[in-house]
């Protein structure tokens, strides 16, 4: 590491894992060059694609008065509740697209008091206290659904040919569609620490600091989706997983590093939250970072090369021995690791710790093997030398499209690895 890099690193509070950079830069380095202009029209693309995708203002508008309006008819029959309606996930960071899904969460810390006096006295177990939450959360689904059904203030803004479904997925939900178009998925938090509230806050501050977060985001999560990498119900990983997969690869895995960790600069100022037990007690979403970030080198790679940085930093990746870290921004030993959530999760083939709490979003992940086959042979498609089929004439090498990576056909079939599923609905962010 030359000084450069340490002096960047410790600008922004990062540790980076800079080998894979390295490798990429000798291997992908005169295809780089020679395609330069290439790389850079496949990056005016794929930003022109995504603004025309975006999630406009007035959609925007639109979910903020659904939530308050579900705050407000609940409220009305629940006088007694003291609770919020929280939008989380995409429709908050700046990473959604249009007409997609809002994600509501009832942030009811009052109901964990009526359980917690419901087991005094009692010697309850912790599996014995997580199904009692799990009742008491479903038992306020139930509720609101019935709210839902019966309110003639907002019976007039479902549509009812959808109803009011409850899905008993890992996380309760209640899906309701709205005449206009907007899916919602409610769900209910009895903690005091809304983590998916926090997570979201972190993550739109990441996509101000540069757009090339967001837009990154968004060409993973759409390529994703076509090569089911992003397929959770199936082996892959979520949305909010490939998310935290791009804030670490933005941290750690290029030079200069492109993102800061946000956490640690602003350790001091109560700003965002440390963990589920240090944070704000309010969040401003319309707040600047309580002051500038500070001067460091300029990353000026494009999002095309980013892209493809990304898939090598992966494709190869040894999560086998290896955790990601964001809240830390850097990479840990999983054998090594003193931290019992993570030692505990040995059987899951990727362990991403989230920002906050002590929950694995890479936990969906049963075809990581399959998966990084996928990257490299995304990988291939921008290599002029890559390997072909030896029973077919060589094809002349073409500089791959948008539509080529975003709509890409794979032989590679995302399926379990042994391991059974969970279930698991995708966690949008």
């Amino acid at each position: 590491m030359n000084g450069s890099e340490d002096f960047d690193q410790r600008t922004y509070k990062v540790t980076s894992n800079l080998k894979p950079y390295h490798e990429f830069k000798a291997k992908y380095g005169g295809i780089l060059a020679e395609y330069d202009i290439a790389f850079h029209e496949l990056s005016f693309a794929m930003l022109d694609h995504f603004e025309k995708k975006k999630q406009k203002q007035d959609e925007f508008e639109r979910k903020i008065n659904l939530c308050k309006l579900l705050k407000k008819v609940i409220s009305d029959h629940n006088p007694t509740w003291l609770f919020n309606v929280v939008p989380t996930g995409s429709s908050v960071t700046g990473l959604a697209t249009e007409n997609s899904d809002l994600d509501v969460a009832i942030h009811i810390p009052q109901a964990a008091l009526i359980v917690e006096e419901k087991c005094q006295g009692r010697k309850i177990t912790e599996e014995e206290r997580k199904i009692m939450w799990r009742e008491m959360q479903l038992e306020i689904l139930q509720i609101v659904r019935l709210v839902l059904e019966n309110n003639t203030e907002i019976k007039p803004y479902i549509d009812w040919k959808e109803g009011v479904k409850l899905v008993q997925a890992q996380i309760q939900i209640l899906r309701i569609t709205t005449t206009d178009g907007i899916e919602c998925d409610i769900s209910v938090v009895l903690d005091l620490f809304l983590s998916s509230m926090h997570n979201s806050f972190l993550i739109k501050h990441f996509a101000e600091v540069d757009h090339r977060f967001g837009l990154l985001c968004a060409v993973v999560k759409e390529w994703g989706a076509s090569t089911k990498v992003k397929n959770p119900k199936d082996g892959g990983f979520n949305s909010y997983a490939l998310v935290l997969l791009v804030t670490h690869f933005l941290q750690c895995g290029t030079s200069p590093p492109i993102l800061p960790n946000l956490q640690h600069l602003y350790k001091n100022d109560n700003f965002f939250a440390m963990s589920e037990r240090i944070f704000p007690s309010r969040l401003d979403f319309d707040a600047p970072l309580p002051r500038p970030l500070p001067q460091q080198s300029v990353n000026p790679a494009t999002v095309s090369q980013l892209f493809l940085e990304f898939l090598h930093y992966y494709a190869d990746f040894d999560f086998h021995k290896y955790f990601i870290s964001v809240n830390n921004a850097m990479i840990k030993n999983r054998k090594l690791t003193g931290e019992s959530a993570v030692l505990s999760s040995k059987s899951k083939q990727v362990y991403i710790e989230d920002p906050f709490d002590s929950h694995n979003p890479g936990r969906t992940v049963r075809s990581l093997n399959k998966i990084q086959s996928i990257m490299k042979d995304t990988l291939n498609m921008f290599d002029p030398n890559a390997p072909q089929n030896p029973d077919t004439p060589r094809l002349p090498f073409q500089f791959p499209t948008m539509d080529d990576i975003l709509k890409m056909e794979t032989d590679v079939e995302i399926k379990d690895e042994g391991e059974e599923g969970n279930g698991e609905e995708d966690v949008d962010n």
